[in-house]
């Protein structure tokens, strides 16, 4: 699927606070606006006056609900006025200093200067493509295609010696490795998430992985639904291979509604991840680099 080109409109000093934890937060109108952007659109970042131009640009990343107030205005409110948010990673950024001298002038549609605009017009999409790769070398290929749902293992070795608590460590230190926010046993309700991942210290989970080791698989695809419902996290079923087949017997039944969104996960396929991802710390450090 081709990636699709968005503006973000914004004033300086919200952009201020976007930049650093690089989430765009939106008010409850845009939600048909926010389920449309897919994770890899392109995204120009458009400064309202006085600057009046696009300062970067960079690309979409996971969709989620906030339920807890990050921005100055929610803070200050103790409520949330921007539930519908996503991730994004910036691919170009003027320094800040630069933003009203050098940024990419473009003429918007009317109506087209609110917080979320798909972009289709295509001399417009022609100038800020081209303004971005000619002043800041952005390269514009084609986003990767989302992981799709995992299949069996390459390898069934060491499974048997995978205990849950062990696995949960194993997805918390990857977390890590990747610099996330991570958290065991995430309070959600009255339940309680095996392991979460987070961008920033106030956003709600981006990643929520439940583990079973021949437990409740009933139980852990109702707590990756609420976690869905709520957040819009992206879920997780870690499990033994061998309970695949009941899995998906509850995904085309009870649990359709996230049949199309939750990935399955086996128990060798962490360890490999796992081992794979110490072994390249290790050797990232060994070779001096970051």
């Amino acid at each position: 699927m081709a990636a699709k080109y968005w503006v973000l409109c914004g004033k300086q000093e919200n952009w201020k606070i976007a930049l650093v934890d690089q989430i765009w937060g939106l008010i409850p109108k845009f939600e048909g606006k926010w389920k449309y952007v897919d994770q890899g659109d392109w995204l120009f970042f458009y400064v309202t006056a006085p600057v009046k131009g696009v300062i970067g640009v960079g690309r979409a990343q996971a969709r989620f609900k906030q339920t807890q107030p990050l921005w100055p205005d929610e803070v200050a409110l103790k409520k949330v006025l921007y539930p519908f948010r996503f991730e994004f990673k910036a691919e170009y950024l003027l320094p800040e200093p630069d933003w009203a001298g050098k940024r990419v002038r473009v003429s918007l549609p009317v109506g087209s200067y609110s917080a979320l605009n798909i972009l289709d017009d295509k001399d417009i999409i022609d100038v800020l493509v081209e303004a971005a790769k000619a002043r800041w070398g952005v390269a514009f290929e084609e986003p990767i295609a989302p992981v799709a749902v995992a299949e069996g293992p390459k390898s069934a070795a060491n499974a048997a010696d995978l205990s849950h608590d062990k696995v949960k460590d194993m997805i918390f230190e990857i977390g890590k490795i990747h610099r996330y926010i991570t958290d065991k046993e995430y309070v959600m309700n009255s339940d309680r998430l095996d392991v979460v991942w987070r961008r920033v210290e106030k956003s709600v989970p981006t990643y929520a992985f439940e583990i079973q080791v021949g437990g409740d698989i009933y139980h852990a695809l109702s707590k990756l639904k609420h976690a869905y419902d709520l957040w819009n996290s992206n879920i997780y079923l870690v499990i033994e291979e061998r309970h695949r087949e009941k899995a998906q017997e509850l995904l085309s039944g009870t649990f359709h509604e996230i049949a199309a969104t939750i990935r399955i996960i086996n128990l060798a396929q962490v360890n490999e991840l796992y081992a794979l991802q110490v072994n390249d710390v290790k050797l990232r450090q060994k070779m001096g680099l970051p």
